[in-house]
């Protein structure tokens, strides 16, 4: 199946000329790096490329290498020549990549000119786009592009592109304290011998936007024992509050609480994080401990009514509808989940 996208993939790119590489959201290293180590990669082929996002870069990406490369476009104006190829990188849904403006974007986009990169659960663009999607479970959605498209191509970074996509790669697996991939090592070896810069990667600084966010977050937390859970609950005068505080863009600042404490203590193997977003849309993220057996919050989240997806340990998604609602919903279908669990130990004399 990877085989036959490669191929429809390498087949589109080699008859185009113009290509638009899009990045998702959340705007991280890993969407970031990927997105500019394929421009670079098309580059090298003679083709027309940019990178592009349709939403603000976060604060904390702002020191990214070649963060200013990024073009930036508003998703109720985004217009694309037809002549144009869109490589849709790190992301399944349309969502993420366009708002919740999509459906009228999509519409006018011609789907026979999409490529789809991505190492997340497939979504509603693989359904779209079946041929032109490459798919598949990887550390990272750079290693998939390096292993799938560059390493074949021939083509070999520089140690400039080296480093994006070592940044990604650390990023996605947080410095290699999650799960191991197939090849992760041999990647990151590979990438350190091209000349990825690894002192400066791993020379993590938080703003103090983020400190802020986390002491916050921290001390509002709902400890939920018997559902293993820890709930981050941000109702509508709470994101007001932390707009006031933090400026606009404060969800950008949440990832040092998702990784420093929601898989973090003990006895809580799951962490959850319910946003009201103020506009009828409830927004959900989720960690759930890396090591043992555990429900999967993006099942629960669906069963409940949500728009979820990314990672079995690692993921987000939606809700349409309120937030008290959203949140019953999610924690009764958590219940049940962990119930038919321990139940299905019990028949088979699991302990």
């Amino acid at each position: 199946m990877e085989d036959n996208s490669v191929a429809a993939i390498y087949n589109l790119i080699n008859r185009s000329a113009r290509f638009l590489v899009v990045v998702s959201r959340p705007v991280d290293p890993d969407c970031v790096g990927t997105g500019l180590s394929v421009r670079w990669w098309l580059e090298q082929q003679q083709k027309e490329a940019r990178v592009a996002c349709l939403f603000p870069i976060p604060e904390t990406m702002q020191s990214f290498p070649d963060i200013h490369l990024m073009d930036l476009y508003k998703p109720d104006i985004f217009r694309l020549p037809d002549d144009h190829v869109i490589i849709l990188v790190d992301g399944s849904s349309w969502m993420q990549f366009f708002g919740p403006a999509w459906p009228d974007i999509v519409r006018r986009l011609d789907r026979a000119k999409i490529i789809n990169i991505d190492h997340h659960e497939p979504e509603d663009i693989s359904a779209s786009i079946p041929d032109c999607c490459l798919n598949r479970r990887t550390s990272s959605t750079a290693q998939l592009f390096f292993e799938s498209l560059m390493e074949p191509s021939r083509i070999h970074p520089s140690s400039r592109v080296a480093d994006y996509l070592y940044r990604a790669l650390l990023y996605d697996t947080r410095n290699f304290r999650i799960e191991p991939y197939p090849g992760m090592y041999r990647f990151a070896d590979a990438l350190l011998r091209l000349g990825a810069d690894h002192l400066s990667a791993v020379d993590t600084r938080f703003s103090p936007k983020e400190i802020d966010f986390l002491t916050w977050a921290i001390a509002h937390t709902e400890y939920l024992p018997i559902l293993q859970t820890t709930l981050l609950a941000v109702s509508s005068s709470h994101a007001r509050a932390l707009a006031a505080s933090l400026g606009a863009e404060w969800q950008d600042y949440d990832s040092l609480y998702k990784e420093v404490f929601l898989r973090q203590v003990a006895g809580y193997n799951y962490g959850l994080i319910l946003i009201d977003n103020r506009d009828g849309t409830i927004k959900l993220s989720w960690r759930t401990r890396s090591c043992g057996s555990f429900c999967s919050i993006a099942d629960v989240a669906r069963r409940a009514g949500f728009r979820a997806g990314g990672h079995r340990n690692a993921g987000g998604g939606f809700y349409q509808g309120d937030f008290d609602e959203a949140r019953t919903l999610l924690l009764a279908s958590l219940r049940k989940s962990l119930q038919t669990a321990n139940e299905s130990q019990d028949d088979t004399g699991i302990a």
